[in-house]
């Protein structure tokens, strides 16, 4: 799919024996592929390079997007409790055109106070 080898994936349906014992059976499909990991944070630029990998038509996206739920997840690990991120207009935009909700999971270090 979008011609570039994921990361993981696997269909809706999937059976998987967990380290317990127990087989899970997977409800949806998932195509996922991971960016490379960043020690600067540059959010943007690891969202441009997932895009990146994925060269098909917007024509293809809209169709990908009548069928299936996507998005792209990041979790944002922050240092201090108070960072920011910029993602560019030019990334947003191309996250809009294909339909892509953006997923942020942010984690901030607990006071001690």
């Amino acid at each position: 799919m979008f011609g570039h080898y994921y990361t993981k994936g696997w269909i809706k349906g999937y059976k998987y024996s967990t380290s317990s014992g127990a087989v899970v059976v997977k409800k949806t499909g998932a195509w996922i592929l991971e960016a490379e990991p960043s020690e600067t944070g540059d959010f943007d630029g690891q969202i441009s390079q997932l895009l990146s990998h994925t060269n098909v038509s917007l024509d293809v996206w809209a169709s990908f997007a009548r069928k299936f739920e996507m998005d792209i997840f990041c979790g944002w690990l922050m240092h201090e409790s108070n960072e920011g991120i910029v993602i560019l207009p030019q990334t947003l935009l191309m996250l809009g055109e294909r339909n892509i909700a953006l997923s942020v999971d942010i984690y901030a270090p607990l006071d001690d106070e």
